[in-house]
């Protein structure tokens, strides 16, 4: 007879079905465990492969604005290529686009197109770092190290104004280590040529050359005593400018009298500089008056009075002359001793006898009334 899982024998004989069937199933629930097993280390091993990406492909999840800088040539600045701020990762180039430098005439001056710049690189920033950046920032590519991947590094500056979304801006190239390389073989190249097709003319002149060295070198020979004096003496005018330097110091540089002197003209003109608000007000309210009187002056009928005046003062100043003149004839007669005033000061005996009878009539008043 045979069973399910191959022949077995009954009455007793070998039975082998059942043994056999228990056995798979402990087989088939290895084989799924080892499946579990191997399913949640490639689940894992994934996760760990998509977080790896994930950070090292820079991918953040902060929100983000763009900018848009505009190079004739960035170097080999490539998308996806971090952008830094203070050595900090702010953001990543989004895309470079090839604008061509296509001269722009519309809405322009003819003498002035404007040219489109060669490359625009949109850059995503994130928006954490708006306020950072100014209007007076400054854009450029530049490498970590010596031979390190390129990025965009941003200076932020110190404008008034924050650099808003989607700003378009100018950035510096980097230095084209290639374009001087090419440069420097070209005129190199060049020179090469130059000594190549020259050749005479550059061994006429090393030959002139090392005539005119030979021929120096022998007219030093036969002035050497003359050159010695020369530097001596030039040594002596060197030492006697040092003592006349120290001297002019000491007597015009330090000297405290000449320092006090410019303290005091300091002072004076500090004094002035105070005094002329006041002097300057005098000044206009002088002139101010002066235009009033001038006014005045020249008002109908003020001219008349102007001149009567003026007529009167002439003829004051006659009469003064006059009386100053009679004054001087009598102080004249007084000093020759004329006239009574005269006699009475010039003559020193009548000036006594006067004296004494002033005396005795302050002892004898009663001399003016009677007589012996």
């Amino acid at each position: 007879m045979v069973g399910p899982k191959g022949p077995w024998i009954c009455n007793g004989v070998i039975r082998r079905n059942y043994a056999s069937f228990g056995n798979d199933e402990q087989h088939m629930a290895q084989e799924r465990s080892i499946e579990v097993k191997v399913g949640a280390v490639i689940l894992v091993a994934l996760t760990i492969l998509v977080g790896f990406i994930l950070v090292m492909g820079g991918l953040s999840f902060q929100p983000t604005y763009a900018i848009y800088v505009d190079f004739d040539n960035p170097g080999g600045l490539q998308t996806g290529a971090p952008v830094r701020m203070a050595g900090v990762k702010v953001g990543k180039v989004d895309t470079i686009e090839f604008l061509g430098g296509r001269v722009e005439t519309l809405g322009c001056a003819i003498d002035e197109p404007n040219r489109r710049p060669l490359v625009r690189v949109k850059l995503k920033v994130e928006e954490r770092v708006h306020e950072s950046i100014h209007d007076d920032a400054d854009f450029y590519v530049t490498t970590q190290g010596v031979l390190g991947e390129q990025f965009m590094a941003i200076e932020p500056g110190k404008g008034t104004k924050v650099l808003a979304a989607n700003d378009e801006v100018k950035g510096i190239d980097p230095p084209r280590l290639d374009l001087f390389l090419a440069k420097g073989y070209d005129l190199l190249d060049t020179t090469v040529n130059g000594i190549r097709n020259n050749k005479e003319l550059i061994s006429d002149i090393a030959t002139n050359t090392a005539g005119l060295v030979k021929n120096l070198n022998g007219v030093l020979g036969d002035n050497r005593e003359r050159i010695n004096r020369t530097a001596e003496n030039l040594e002596k005018l060197s030492v006697e400018a040092k003592d006349l330097t120290a001297h002019a110091r000491e007597n015009y540089v330090d000297n405290p009298k000449l320092l006090h002197t410019v303290d005091n003209i300091d002072k004076l003109s500090s004094d002035l500089a105070r005094d002329s608000g006041p002097m300057l007000k005098d000044a206009k309210e002088s002139l101010a008056n002066l235009n009033r009187i001038s006014g005045a002056v020249g008002a109908p009928g003020e001219e008349q009075k102007l001149r009567k005046a003026i007529s009167d003062l002439e003829e004051l100043a006659t009469r003064a002359n006059t009386a100053a003149a009679d004054a001087q004839s009598i102080v004249s007669h007084i000093k020759k001793g004329q006239g009574t005033v005269g006699a009475l000061v010039m003559d020193e005996a009548l000036f006594d006898d006067v004296q004494e009878m002033v005396r005795d009539l302050k002892h004898n008043p009663w001399k003016f009334l009677w007589r012996e």
